[in-house]
């Protein structure tokens, strides 16, 4: 997110909804965290797939121990056998994914540092076109890889429950219904997002 002002959308996310501004005062700056590894992004995004944080993060500091401590890279990814990588933790859906991304990368199949360039469409369009990639992991992507600064990911557990709880819903908020409430974040949503996922941890903790 170079050369966002984060003052600036969280200014305006805090007049045009209510309860953004409760999550920011809460949950205080905004710190979101853009890793520029393009490779090593798709790789942690696939380690959390339907998964919850502190179980993703188990496994992706076992894959980093496996690594060596090293840079993440593709060609080194492709020196691990699945036995390793099932060693670590990952299901053999999520081993077969990342070798096949990691083989793709070093054949040239796809050009993560030529996304950049790209619209949010046009990447999702490239990324998804890769072995276990689908909506949510390229979206992923955008918002902490390439930094994009108005993502939404509605198929999102975390949003979803955020949305549903913070917002008082009865039952589950459908896509619909967070598509309408996201209008007004608008051109902030990954903002926005980062902070329901933060006021999600608050509001199971009880401080919300």
């Amino acid at each position: 997110m170079d050369g966002l002002d984060f003052a600036k959308a969280c200014r305006s996310l805090r007049r045009r909804d209510p309860i953004m501004r409760k999550a920011i005062k809460r949950v205080g700056s905004c710190a979101i965290d853009v890793d520029r590894n393009g490779f090593r992004m798709l790789v942690r995004s696939i380690v959390g797939q339907q998964l919850s944080t502190s179980a993703a993060a188990t496994i992706w500091r076992r894959l980093l121990m496996l690594n060596g401590g090293r840079r993440v890279s593709p060609r080194k990814m492709l020196l691990f056998s699945t036995t390793q990588l099932r060693g670590v933790g990952l299901s053999k859906a999520k081993c077969r994914a990342v070798l096949s991304i990691a083989r793709s990368v070093v054949d040239g199949e796809v050009r993560l540092n030529e996304l950049q360039g790209l619209s949010d469409e046009e990447v999702t369009a490239e990324l998804v076109k890769l072995r276990g990639v689908g909506p949510w992991t390229a979206q992923m992507y955008l918002m902490f890889s390439l930094g994009r600064s108005d993502v939404f990911p509605t198929g999102d557990l975390g949003i979803v429950n955020a949305v549903t709880a913070l917002y008082g819903f009865k039952d589950r908020a459908s896509e619909s219904e967070m598509l309408e409430i996201a209008k007004s974040w608008r051109p902030y949503r990954t903002i926005a997002s980062w902070y329901l996922w933060q006021a999600l941890d608050l509001f199971r903790d009880g401080e919300w």
